[in-house]
């Protein structure tokens, strides 16, 4: 059913939520990538520091405004080490000021909520990625 990723590729999910983490993990494993989770920033710059995934997914943080401090921070850090990742902003709804804001910031492509192993095998074609 679903492409696989030929190399391997890393990939890091930035997710509070336990469970919401644990099956986006699980569909990014189905498509073959090297997947590790962060509860949150902290963890998530600590795992970019010591090696820089090819991808992010980060869920949609607070308002407009904590969302662009962190996308800017995760950008920042990866660029620390000469990396440019994919970073995919989940965002909760279809908001276009929010997604605009987010692309502005420093996401690469936007994910809205609830989405499922086609729809995220989808989007990451459409980076290239599957």
């Amino acid at each position: 059913m679903f492409g696989r990723v030929i190399d391997m590729t890393r990939c890091l999910v930035i997710e509070t939520c336990c469970r919401d983490r644990s099956r986006t993990v699980g569909l990014l494993q189905d498509l073959g990538f090297d997947v590790s989770g962060s509860f949150n920033m902290d963890e998530a710059i600590t795992a970019i520091e010591v090696s820089v995934p090819e991808v992010i997914l980060v869920e949609q943080r607070g308002d407009t405004k904590e969302t662009s401090a962190l996308l800017m921070r995760l950008r920042a850090a990866a660029r620390r080490h000469g990396a440019d990742p994919l970073i995919l902003m989940c965002a909760e709804a279809p908001d276009p000021a929010f997604i605009s804001s987010a692309m502005v910031h420093g996401a690469s492509e936007c994910l809205v909520k609830p989405f499922d192993g086609v729809i995220l095998e989808n989007k990451l074609k459409q980076c290239g990625l599957v």
